[in-house]
């Protein structure tokens, strides 16, 4: 998979993905739909249409109900344990990569220090670039990137294959 093979995966698709689940997640938690409205902040009413599959939640009560949720069957079918990852990529998408933006420097250096154990769900990553301690894989729904060590500590993560390739090159040379 190259840099150009990656697939759009934006605020919409995850909009989407998330409304078409939402019962299923709703019903999972053992929620009534007044408890879930409320708990995400918007309407019954809404909730309901968006259910009837009439409208979609929009992004941002999608990323709250992916976030609050993260750790449900459905959720975790969905996006596997990525979900922080896929949001942050996906909600500053193009926001870093605009060059007058110096101020926004913190989204990078807070990838660059990203550092958790994963689950290491290898049903979710295709190995891309393997060195000696350090392991580029990429997700297999979003095509984002990650570098992960031996342990599946997370070390980068990003949507740009040249950047990441960059950072794996570095690290495996720090590592010798």
């Amino acid at each position: 998979m190259n840099g150009k093979n990656t697939p759009q995966f934006t605020k919409q698709t995850f909009d989407r993905m998330i409304s078409e689940k939402l019962r299923l997640i709703r019903t999972e938690a053992r929620l009534n739909q007044e408890q879930l409205a409320d708990a995400i902040g918007i309407s019954k009413k809404t909730l309901v249409q968006v259910e009837k599959d009439r409208k979609t939640l929009g992004f941002t009560a999608a990323a709250l109900v992916g976030l609050l949720f993260r750790n449900s069957e459905i959720v975790q079918a969905l996006f596997g344990e990525s979900i922080v990852e896929i949001l942050d990529l996906i909600a500053f998408h193009g926001i870093d990569a605009t060059p007058t933006e110096d101020s926004l420097e913190w989204i990078q250096e807070a990838k660059m220090k990203a550092r958790y154990k994963s689950s290491g769900h290898r049903v979710w990553w295709k190995d891309e670039k393997a060195g000696a301690a350090y392991t580029l894989q990429s997700h297999i729904l979003t095509g984002h990137l990650r570098i992960v060590d031996n342990a599946n500590a997370l070390h980068y993560y990003g949507m740009d294959r040249a950047e990441a390739e960059k950072h794996l090159l570095a690290l495996e040379q720090a590592a010798k």
